[in-house]
């Protein structure tokens, strides 16, 4: 039997979906990312180590090896050889995919921050030396701008926005958001600056959502009630684990709306006892037994803080853009590792969107769906409906936007 793969590039966590030739799917797979941490948590770090052809080699190599082990892991679990691959398909953002293929990354690091002038992405697996997967059709996502990527093209082409008549608002949570919101007659795109907070990246105690990772919190008179994934003693927190976390401490006043750990003394609720006096700065106590303790600290607040005023600023401007006043309604769509552990009330509270009382729904992973409906998809059609997603989008890129500053600043704080 012939298969099919579809490949989710993301700068943290790569995962991949196989299909066959009678369109069934197997279970989605996934790994780290090679390059990670060593060449950096986020795309700018990446860039700083992939400016000429000699230093993009390294990230080119990491993440060929990258989809080796995996295309190995499937092999195995599904007893294929790689000869039974007929057709991949890759989506990742800007940086990921134009390291995939070895082009420098330079252009990427300053004004007007977007790819090389001239490049096209190779047709055919043969062009990546080293890859297990030889002479197999080879289809990357097309980009949108520097830091718009074929992930967002992915995600947009899964979730058919050049059908709608009603737009949808499409927010990926990644190690950057990639943000989109659309209809049949225009597509407006940017991407929040947010780092990789909402991943557990630049979290003292922050992981990736893997087992052990906090990813629900619950606090009442001062205790903690965790769940983990796998049920597994908790090891660190994911970032459907900081969301929820730090709803609970502004819901029971351990932050105020500042995004400050308020000195025990000076809280009101029984959960005044979940703070200790750390060196510097008060910190929060989330979990210990004989030999580990997981604490968020003021640090970590102000990480979450930078993310969710990126998102939230993005989101403003964008939305205002594209002039939804003029819509009377419109869909929320939040892709991302949160699943259903998110509830749309803790995003409500913690004031990440310009919008409240949405009926948001979560997809688990719109990128790898995309590649999915690609490779299932007759070839005629996923060709013209993706030449028409380019068509008809429009990037509005932030870096440098005094605008976007101006929003920033703003939305800081919590509203809750």
């Amino acid at each position: 039997m012939d298969y099919s793969l579809g490949i989710d590039l993301g700068t943290t966590t790569v995962a991949s979906i196989i299909t066959d030739s009678e369109r069934n799917a197997y279970p989605v797979k996934s790994i780290l990312n090679f390059q990670y941490p060593e060449f950096g948590l986020d795309s700018v770090k990446r860039i700083q180590n992939g400016l000429d052809e000699n230093s993009v080699k390294n990230l080119q190599q990491r993440a060929v090896s990258t989809l080796n082990a995996l295309i190995e892991a499937n092999k195995k679990e599904l007893g294929f050889n790689c000869s039974d691959i007929k057709e991949v398909a890759i989506a990742g953002n800007t940086v990921m995919e134009m390291a995939l293929c070895g082009y420098p990354l330079a252009s990427l690091s300053k004004p007007p921050y977007r790819p090389l002038s001239e490049f096209s992405f190779p047709d055919n697996t043969d062009y990546l030396e080293d890859f297990c997967l030889k002479n197999k059709k080879l289809f990357i996502f097309p980009v949108l701008d520097g830091f718009v990527g074929g992930d967002t093209v992915a995600s947009i082409y899964y979730f058919d926005l050049i059908r709608r008549d009603k737009p949808a608002f499409i927010a990926d949570f990644g190690t950057n958001v990639e943000i989109a919101v659309g209809c049949r007659n225009k597509i407006y795109t940017t991407s929040a600056p947010a780092g990789p907070a909402f991943e557990g990246g630049n979290i003292k105690y922050g992981m990736t959502a893997s087992a052990g990772a906090i990813y629900d919190v619950a606090l009442e008179d001062g205790l903690f009630r965790l769940r983990t994934i796998s049920g597994s003693a908790p090891s660190g927190i994911c970032g459907s684990g900081i969301m929820s976390l730090v709803y609970e401490l502004l819901k029971n006043g351990v932050i105020d709306k500042n995004g400050r750990i308020m000195p025990p003394e000076q809280i009101e609720s029984e959960s005044f006892s979940a703070v200790k006096k750390g060196n510097r700065e008060n910190e929060v106590l989330i979990y210990i037994d004989g030999k580990n303790s997981i604490k968020f600290f003021q640090d970590d607040v102000r990480q979450f803080q930078f993310a969710k005023s990126a998102v939230k600023s993005a989101s403003e401007i964008l939305l205002d853009k594209f002039k939804i006043s003029d819509y009377e309604d419109f869909d929320v769509y939040i892709s991302g590792t949160f699943g259903s552990s998110i509830k749309p009330y803790i995003i409500d509270f913690i004031d990440i969107f310009p919008f409240k009382g949405k009926n948001i729904r979560f997809i688990d992973g719109s990128v790898i769906l995309g590649c999915k409906k690609y490779i299932t998809s007759e070839s005629f059609q996923r060709k013209s409906d993706i030449n028409q997603i380019i068509k008809i989008s429009k990037n509005f890129p932030l870096s440098g936007s005094r605008l976007f500053e101006k929003h920033f600043i703003k939305n800081v704080s919590f509203q809750p």
